[in-house]
């Protein structure tokens, strides 16, 4: 199988092919008559997409070598922004932390926040009101000057 992926590989992304051969027969579960031709023939539509997937990559690169964005003045804000933000999350204490995080990472609901938590929704929506206001009163301390 590694030979056969070497063929049309780099060594390094024929193992990555090799290991998803055997995960997508392993998940398919019983093996057919003929175990062999039906992992080759698994290989063959994982090198596809493999092959595929390269030339999209490198067809993006050389799109972003030809027309190159300038870093504007919003980049260097926005930059600027996230390290007020982290500072700021840094802040809270960790279960206020982790609400937070659910609430704009993960982008779940406050229903959701509840079935992750392990509480009800109101307790939930509780948290969630809660971390916001610390959140932005350790926004305000960052942007104050008064973190310690």
């Amino acid at each position: 199988m590694h030979r056969y992926a070497r063929t049309r590989l780099a060594a390094a992304e024929a193992e990555d092919v090799v290991a998803e051969v055997f995960a997508i027969a392993w998940r398919k579960g019983e093996l057919p008559d003929d175990p062999r031709a039906w992992l080759f023939a698994i290989a063959r539509r994982v090198l596809a997409n493999q092959v595929r997937a390269e030339r999209r990559r490198t067809a993006l690169a050389e799109r972003t070598l030809r027309h190159p964005r300038a870093p504007g003045p919003d980049d260097a804000r926005l930059v600027d922004e996230l390290d007020v933000l982290h500072r700021a999350l840094a802040l809270l204490r960790p279960t206020d932390r982790e609400v937070v995080e659910l609430l704009a990472a993960a982008e779940l609901s406050t229903a959701e926040i509840a079935q992750v938590l392990g509480c009800t929704t109101a307790s939930a929506a509780t948290r969630v009101y809660r971390a916001r206001r610390r959140l932005r009163a350790a926004y305000r301390t960052v942007t104050e000057g008064q973190e310690t």
